[in-house]
């Protein structure tokens, strides 16, 4: 349990196990306890850093830009991690590969698991029509919150990305986002990756990159996926028919067994 400071903050960072280097980045309204289940194991052969965002977890608060990249690359000079696998779900997907794309000297592979990149440039029918429901999503969302406040709001998200996973997890995914509501409250979000963001930039990625989709999630992540996979140049994707957002939790063997194969 350590803390590194950083320009207008700090950030808290835990480092696990002993070996090879694995770097955890989390899905945006969640912190390092998402990860529990899955240092349990990978803590035995690895040595395994989990942070928190700003604005999340145990993270400083922020009223004002800062680099999302930069952070990153604090937190791996503080825990001693010149070069890593990195693994980032959901927005911690995007946070990778943006920090892959900076410093592709530091990194030696990418695992990309429902990564979450926002609306689509020059969308497909396919695309457009995902992201309608998604639009949807958010806007019940933002609904919720103000009608029924955060714990609501928060057990309607996580029903949306995650609707197959177990009960306990579903209660912990939901207590998570409440812990974390602030990312669900603020109106602007101050963390800034590339100009132009890595979304628009896959086909300049050269680190080898493994793409996690799981069938359960919403349609608009599974085409961000496959945009990511035909796009990038050293990619493979593997969809996982009974997973959703958060594959640790709905496809806990599947993707142990994935993630054991991409860090060996």
């Amino acid at each position: 349990m350590s803390f590194v400071n950083v320009p207008d903050g700090y950030l808290y960072f835990e480092q696990h196990g002993e070996g090879p280097d694995v770097v955890l980045l989390n899905g945006g309204l969640a912190d390092v306890r998402m990860w529990s289940s899955t240092i349990d194991w990978l803590a035995e052969t690895h040595r395994v850093t989990t942070w928190d965002y700003r604005d999340n977890g145990l993270s400083s608060t922020t009223d004002a830009p800062y680099d999302e990249i930069a952070d990153l690359a604090a937190v791996m000079d503080a825990a001693g991690v010149r070069r890593a696998v990195l693994i980032g779900v959901s927005d911690g997907g995007r946070r990778a590969l943006g920090f892959a794309h900076r410093h592709p000297d530091r990194v030696s592979r990418v695992v990309v698991a429902g990564g979450s990149f926002g609306e689509f440039p020059d969308p497909t029918p396919e695309e457009e029509a995902a992201r309608e429901v998604m639009r949807a999503h958010f806007a019940r969302l933002a609904e919720l919150l103000e009608s029924d406040g955060i714990p609501a709001a928060a057990d309607h998200d996580v029903h949306g990305w995650c609707p197959v996973v177990p009960e306990a997890d579903h209660r912990l995914l939901v207590g998570l986002a409440i812990a974390n509501s602030r990312v669900l409250t603020m109106p602007v979000h101050h963390g800034v990756e590339l100009d132009p963001p890595v979304k628009h930039r896959f086909p300049e990625l050269t680190i080898p990159i493994s793409v996690l989709i799981g069938a359960q999630d919403f349609k608009g992540t599974q085409l961000w996926g496959h945009r990511l996979a035909t796009q990038a140049p050293n990619t493979t994707l593997t969809a996982l028919p009974a997973a959703d957002h958060m594959p640790m939790f709905s496809a806990p063997k599947t993707f142990r067994q994935l993630i054991t194969d991409a860090v060996n």
